[in-house]
């Protein structure tokens, strides 16, 4: 890209603006936000000291563990996290500044475009930029190998493809559905194509290694045979409702704003008026597909190829580009109807802020259920560090603490919030809120804790090792 020095200036603005933005819930709360997040840095350390499950569904995301193996390797991967998404964030939205640029030529459309992907929102249901996991770290390469794929296919270079499809296999042991979410779409895509595709049949017909490589990955990892690793891809391929364990009925103001799905109508309709449809043909089909794909699910509450919520934000990822098309035409068309320059400039400006104020309205509108929790706090994170002093062993602890106990202090947790044990989570919040002490041991006895992490002092006879934060008992 070609950049002029006011050019320049405006994006470096924007990205400093955009990381703000992005690390702000860390202001208040310096670690991981999100239970995914600390599965993922747990599955790490498992990884790194030979704990990994043969045959655990964890494992079909090896590829994103082993990159955050690689960060614990340089330096601390709990504290560095908090910076994490913010530095992806920045990252993805350089991507999509240059691809947009080279997609339209135009400046003003690709800033603008990257003012829209920044005002992209996130809770804990959908995800989103705020959290560092495969869905995010994928967000770049989605527009990395939908862009070479379609962009190889008008200008016919075998490069371009061969990128896409080098970029794909990447992903499919980091975060295979979002590879899969986008088939139907580079299908659609493909279809103007026909002929030339026809005519390099043995050239497309690489393609095949994605289906080939997904379903020998698969069987490695879950540790079946090639006939059974096909019939649970096929089951697991149709997300059925109540896959998610937070599952709601979403709605697509959730990820993304009012202002900016109407300018990407707007946006929509000038491609189709000024016969320009063709051209950006891929960029139409993204989010005409998922809304059909989430529609379908609303039907028949079956989601195929990617979970429903993954749809809200697949479909939310798309909408930045028409969001710029269709900005850069009002301003285009006040500006002509105008003679002063200087004039155009000032309302230039004014647009710009007026729709920079309205995508930000309501970025930290999160309904309650849907708000960042705090998994452990800075003393407990302390407390954490102190139980490395002593051998591994069980510890009892609140979900909340226990997410966090393996990956902080290399104790095992009697139960956490969702992935590990969790069926025993009641059983646990149970023994914190009863006072008697023979029930108290009764739980004890079942699960042979070492050590006890309570908020509240505990009278029964266990010996007080800590009480600086929380209270920590050794059972003996």
């Amino acid at each position: 890209m070609k950049l002029t020095k006011t050019q320049l200036a405006l994006i470096t603005i924007t990205i400093i603006a955009l990381f703000l933005l992005i690390y702000s819930p860390h202001l208040k709360n310096p670690f991981p936000l999100h239970i995914d997040e600390w599965h993922h840095i747990t599955e790490s350390i498992k990884l790194e000291k030979g704990e990994y499950s043969k045959g655990d569904i964890a494992g079909i995301k090896i590829g994103f563990h082993i990159i955050l193996l690689l960060i614990n390797k340089i330096t601390n991967l709990i504290t560095i996290y908090k910076f994490l998404p913010a530095i992806w964030a920045v990252l993805t939205a350089i991507t999509i500044l240059a691809t947009t640029y080279k997609l339209t030529n135009n400046f003003t459309i690709a800033f603008l475009s990257l003012i829209f992907f920044s005002s992209l929102k996130s809770n804990v249901n959908i995800l989103g930029l705020w959290f560092f996991v495969p869905l995010t770290f994928s967000i770049p390469f989605i527009y990395l190998y939908i862009y070479f794929f379609t962009r190889g296919l008008k200008i016919q270079n075998k490069n371009y493809i061969l990128l896409a499809l080098t970029i794909m296999l990447i992903l499919i042991p980091i975060h295979a559905v979002s590879v899969l979410f986008a088939i139907p779409i580079l299908i659609l895509s493909a279809l103007p194509h026909l002929n030339y595709i026809k005519k390099e049949y043995k050239f497309f017909s690489l393609f095949l290694i994605i289906p080939i490589a997904s379903i020998f990955f698969f069987s490695s990892i879950r540790a079946l045979s090639l006939f059974n690793t096909t019939t649970e891809l096929t089951n697991l391929l149709q997300f059925k409702k109540g896959y998610n364990p937070l599952e709601l009925d979403n709605s697509f103001l959730e990820t993304y704003s009012l202002t900016g799905y109407i300018l990407a109508i707007i946006g929509t309709f000038y491609l189709i008026k000024k016969r320009k449809s063709k051209q950006y043909l891929p960029y139409l089909i993204w989010p005409i597909y998922l809304l059909f794909s989430i529609a379908i699910f609303r039907i028949t509450e079956i989601s195929f190829l990617s979970p429903y919520q993954r749809n809200f934000y697949y479909f939310a990822l798309s909408i930045p580009f028409l969001s710029s098309i269709g900005t850069n035409y009002i301003i285009n068309l006040i500006r002509s109807k105008l003679k002063k320059q200087n004039i155009k400039n000032l309302i230039t400006i004014s647009i710009f802020i007026l729709i920079i104020f309205l995508s930000f309205k309501s970025y930290y509108k999160i309904p309650q259920q849907l708000q960042v929790y705090t998994i452990i706090t800075p003393t407990d994170y302390e407390d954490l560090l102190f139980l490395t002093n002593f051998p591994s062993s069980k510890v009892l602890a609140n979900p909340f603490i226990s997410t966090a106990l393996y990956p902080t202090s290399n104790h095992k947790p009697i139960a956490t919030i969702y992935f590990y044990n969790s069926r025993d989570r009641t059983e646990v919040e149970a023994f914190f809120q009863i006072q008697d002490c023979k029930i108290k041991n009764l739980i004890i006895e079942k699960h042979k804790p070492k050590y006890i992490i309570s908020k509240i002092p505990i009278n029964c006879d266990y010996k007080l090792l800590s009480k600086k934060n929380n209270y920590i008992y050794e059972i003996q």
